[in-house]
């Protein structure tokens, strides 16, 4: 529920694109283990495509399990959690025809990243992996889980395994991300952009890849090409949600909050999606409309609790959702700490814990998750703006401006919700404030 990124519903978080996208880098291939079964290029005309295949032929195999992959990606495209036990059902269904079959673990694979289960994840892939050593796309949950529990070396051979044996789009948009996390923001931008060039099996893939284009053209504050690419993903994929919440903070990055507004209606209206709902209720709030932005807030809790009742752990970006727009800074703690407990090894998972604590009155502890944070020297506008907020409260001013100033130089345009300290902090700090912010006012 919050943004570290792409921190949403992250799942940014997490699509299912005829594979997975955790965060907002994987792309995996059409599954090795079953044979297509539609040609159907909606997700929700493959679900009903699937549903009637498995209506026609209980002992499918092959459709079970296209279905319940099917169904996790529905869950991730229009943002309803029933889908999770939809899928859950499909692959349970599969199991009891095929046993420990490797497409079967696959899919359970995907759900399990899904629902934020990154051990369970990996236990999943491992056993396919026995099954198919060769596999990219087993390869590809092994990256995904990895990163998301902070084994990023792992990830990293892991990756490196999985371009040797397929240079596509699946592996290109994991290097994109994996080199983002260590602060190559240029070199992500390039993997995602032949990642783009290398093409995908649907509209949807297509859409979802140029998106993820326009939030790294966005994380380095360049609007007109994050621009150019959420508007070639609406093209693709009229209804995406991160195309149209990409386009509402190019809105709001221009000034033009109206629009933003105007904009993430239309989205939230079709698809109540958190980062939406969010993005939503900061803008209200940044314009003064106090009831309107509670109400958002309250819908972006309904949405957790949902998610978590249908299996999915959302402590981490609830966590960071509670510490910025709640009022119980006891409540966020314990969730980032449980959620810290759970990825020790986590970048963001130690991020949210240090803003946890310095939001709980805890400066000074707060600088060794912090500290952890910022090892791998992610060039996240976000996390730098947390860690300047961390060392100027545990009096280290001169490493609070360094930072401060990283946020700033990365993406002057990296929050809504905290534009305001942002521009207080340049003030205390003694940091210019960056020119694009007076081209806008």
């Amino acid at each position: 529920m919050g943004s570290q990124r792409r921190m949403v519903v992250t799942v940014a978080a997490m699509a299912l694109l005829t594979g997975l996208a955790v965060g907002r880098f994987a792309m995996a291939e059409p599954t090795a283990f079953a044979p297509t079964v539609t040609t159907a290029h909606t997700v929700a005309a493959q679900v009903a495509a699937l549903e009637r295949a498995v209506e026609a032929q209980p002992t499918d195999l092959a459709s079970w399990q296209a279905l319940g992959t099917a169904y996790t990606q529905r869950a991730f495209e229009v943002g309803d959690p029933s889908f999770y036990g939809l899928a859950t059902r499909a692959f349970d269904r599969a199991e009891r025809l095929g046993g420990d079959q490797a497409g079967t673990l696959l899919g359970r694979g995907h759900l399990a990243l899904a629902l934020h289960a990154f051990a369970d994840a990996h236990a999943y892939a491992e056993r396919a992996l026995l099954q198919r050593p060769h596999s990219a796309e087993v390869l590809g949950v092994l990256v995904d889980a990895d990163v998301e529990l902070g084994h990023y070396g792992s990830a990293a051979a892991r990756l490196q395994e999985m371009l040797d044996l397929r240079p596509g789009l699946p592996a290109l948009a994991r290097t994109s991300y994996l080199r983002e996390l260590h602060g190559d923001l240029e070199g992500a931008t390039e993997a995602m952009r032949r990642a783009e060039a290398a093409g995908s099996g649907s509209s949807f893939e297509a859409a979802t890849v140029a998106a993820l284009l326009g939030d790294l053209h966005l994380a380095q504050g360049d609007l007109e090409a994050a621009t150019t690419a959420y508007e070639r993903a609406l093209d693709a994929a009229p209804t995406l949600v991160g195309a149209g919440v990409g386009l509402a903070r190019v809105d709001a990055a221009r000034g033009d909050s109206g629009a933003a507004i105007s904009r993430l209606k239309a989205v939230v209206d079709r698809f109540p999606q958190p980062d939406a709902v969010i993005l939503l209720g900061d803008l209200h709030a940044e314009a003064g409309e106090g009831e309107l932005a509670r109400q958002q807030y309250a819908l972006a809790r309904t949405i957790a609790r949902l998610q978590e009742g249908a299996g999915q752990n959302v402590d981490l970006e609830l966590a960071l959702f509670e510490a910025d727009r709640g009022d119980d800074p006891a409540r966020a703690l314990e969730l980032a700490q449980r959620a810290y407990e759970a990825r020790p090894a986590n970048v963001y998972a130690a991020d949210t814990l240090a803003w946890a604590l310095l939001r709980s009155g805890r400066a000074e502890e707060a600088t060794v998750p912090m500290e952890d944070a910022l090892r791998l020297g992610t060039a996240d506008a976000l996390m730098r703006f947390h860690a300047a907020e961390v060392f100027a409260a545990a009096g280290d001013p001169e490493r609070a401006r360094e930072e401060l100033a990283a946020a700033l130089e990365t993406n002057p345009w990296f929050s809504v919700a905290h534009r305001g300290r942002a521009a207080t902090l340049t003030a205390d700090l003694g940091v210019p404030q960056p020119v694009a912010w007076e081209e806008v006012e």
